[in-house]
């Protein structure tokens, strides 16, 4: 990491290794990259001289009592305490992430799912966009929280996914029990207030689903090679 940060003007911060399970997750100690990783680089960081690090965080921490975002949290305060310059920017959950989950879903013929959660899905290169300007803003300090343009029911983004992958099934809403359920079916992970993308979830979904068509004429050559 020294070699890394020696002579970097900017660090954005990134990096991540979710820990979804277990009731120590925000303990700074090896093997935990969100927190001990954090403080490993911070440390390199200010020795360096670093000017500038954004940290990359997620919208809702304070209001999910999910392990990760415990880890999350615990990474914040050290940015913020670490003595090198910082700017926090939370963003909501990207497409690629919710698709990852809607594709595990997909492998069964119907879908036991919690229909009601709220989410604001939000597109990689939108935040992309929106961290460049922070960037170039300098320290910043906690800011404005992103996400994408429009809030949808899991159920909505499910219905929209299904539809570009040409797939048929048979939707079951449940009510998710839990304190996390609970949490995000109150808006826990929606931002008060912030900054929207402009690249719409369905919108996502169907570049996805055009590009996998266009490849399917060169992985069926290839396959025939």
């Amino acid at each position: 990491l020294r070699d890394a940060v020696a002579g970097v003007d900017t660090i954005v911060h990134s990096a991540t290794q979710p820990k979804l399970t277990g009731s120590k997750t925000d303990r700074d100690e090896p093997g935990n990259a969100d927190v001990y990783g954090t403080r490993l680089l911070l440390d390199a960081a200010r020795e360096a001289g670093v000017r500038h690090c954004l940290y990359v965080s997620i919208v809702g921490l304070e209001d999910v009592p999910m392990p990760y975002f415990r880890q999350k949290l615990a990474a914040e305060k050290m940015v913020q305490n670490a003595g090198v310059p910082w700017t926090i920017a939370r963003a909501t959950q990207f497409h690629p992430f919710i698709a990852t989950f809607l594709n595990l879903f997909a492998r069964f013929p119907f879908f036991l799912f919690p229909a009601d959660l709220p989410f604001q899905p939000v597109a990689a290169n939108d935040v992309a966009d929106y961290l460049c300007r922070w960037v170039e803003a300098g320290p910043s300090g906690r800011v404005t929280d992103f996400g994408g343009p429009e809030v949808l029911r899991a159920d909505e983004m499910m219905k929209v996914w299904l539809r570009e992958q040409g797939k048929h099934r048979l939707i079951i809403p449940i009510c998710w029990p839990g304190k996390i359920a609970a949490a995000i079916r109150k808006g826990g992970m929606l931002p008060r207030n912030g900054e929207r993308g402009q690249i719409s979830w369905a919108e996502w979904v169907h570049e996805q689903a055009a590009l996998r068509r266009a490849k399917q004429p060169l992985d069926l050559y290839l396959l025939r090679r």
